[in-house]
């Protein structure tokens, strides 16, 4: 029991610090336009949350043999498979902070190679966020009790939809720059780079389904790129509310069938004992 309860707390507190640091980017995204840089190693940051905080990698986090051997067959099997989603979540950042550090350099060097990397670059974060955002859905759909850690995991995980749309936007924003009402900027650095905290406020328009003006929804990609990201945030909510609003009826379901069980008991021990006494 001791071993179930760290694990929670090792999740409670991914929740707190990916819920806060999402939430101190998005205060911040103005004065991002001044060190536009600085996005790219946000993303790193956001992602590396699950990895620095809920991580086997870490000393900390590492399960003692002992420990484990002393759980049953169905929470040993459990614990496996999240401990198999946390290593890929690790594996899928290495890769991820390695294309972004690489797609960052070659930006600003060769903008027409930084073309053909957009596909590698967008599909390893594509794999790496929406991998870590269903492992939060998972998670949230075992925690015993809903409560103030829980809340925090799932408003954590509606904006990590947010930052994942603004990673699609300004892949798109490479590939298809006429898609986007943008002024040519002043500075030498790329417009994939210079321009990437305007493009993630407006991936966080249309995850609120308010839109940006930024985006010319003539143009088909980025059509499907807003309306994409506008539907998948509204369908974690859905998932999110029946998720919580199912809870309260499976731990009913659970009581009621402890008592009965229970009251099976103590009938089957109340005929023991008229039995014995004849």
């Amino acid at each position: 029991m001791a071993l179930l309860n760290r694990l929670l707390q090792q999740r409670h507190n991914y929740y707190r610090a990916l819920l806060v640091i999402e939430v101190l980017v998005l205060i911040s995204l103005s004065s991002l336009q001044r060190a536009p840089r600085l996005v790219g190693v946000i993303y790193v940051m956001i992602s590396g949350v699950a990895v620095l905080l809920d991580s086997p990698l870490l000393p900390g986090h590492r399960l003692q043999t002992a420990e484990v051997g002393s759980l049953s067959t169905r929470l040993r099997n459990k614990l496996q498979r999240v401990m198999v989603r946390r290593r890929l979540i690790a594996i899928a950042w290495v890769a991820a902070v390695v294309m972004e550090v690489l797609w960052q350099s070659v930006l600003t060097v060769s903008p027409n190679l930084a073309v053909l990397l957009c596909g590698p670059h967008l599909v390893l974060w594509l794999i790496l966020l929406p991998y870590m955002l269903w492992s939060l859905m998972n998670a949230l759909a075992e925690e015993p009790v809903f409560s103030g850690p829980v809340l925090m995991g799932a408003a954590g995980g509606y904006l990590l939809v947010g930052f994942a749309g603004g990673i699609v936007l300004n892949s798109l924003m490479v590939l298809e720059p006429a898609a986007f009402d943008l002024p040519q900027t002043s500075s030498r650095l790329a417009a994939g780079i210079a321009h990437a905290p305007t493009v993630l406020g407006a991936a966080f328009g249309c995850l609120t389904t308010l839109g940006s003006p930024v985006l010319r929804l003539d143009h088909l990609s980025v059509l499907i790129a807003s309306v994409g990201i506008a539907v998948v945030g509204q369908l974690y909510i859905a998932i999110l509310i029946a998720g919580v609003l199912g809870k309260p009826r499976q731990l009913t379901a659970v009581r009621k069938a402890a008592v009965r069980r229970s009251s099976a008991g103590r009938r089957q021990a109340i005929k023991r004992v008229s039995r014995s006494r004849r």
